[in-house]
């Protein structure tokens, strides 16, 4: 184990759990974009929309809201 370094170790024995949670965060602020938007789904967003999307996501620092537009926003093939 510290042959290997503490951030690979960390990595390998935490996967499945972070993506279990990326999942849930993107769900998360899913719903709340469709809700604020109107909309059933994200596919429906307008590129003003996403526009508006990317842009909320470029005001936060960090944190878990900006992990979930990070995440929607890469379902949507929006994030360069």
């Amino acid at each position: 184990m510290a042959g290997q370094g503490l951030d690979n170790f960390l990595t390998e024995q935490t996967s499945s759990e972070m993506k279990r949670i990326e999942e849930k965060i993107r769900t998360e602020v899913e719903e709340k974009i469709c809700c604020y938007f109107g909309v059933p789904s994200t596919d429906e967003l307008n590129k003003g929309q996403i526009r508006e999307v990317r842009e909320a996501e470029g005001l936060r620092k960090k944190g878990f809201i900006k992990l979930g537009y990070n995440l929607v926003l890469q379902e949507l093939g929006a994030r360069p």
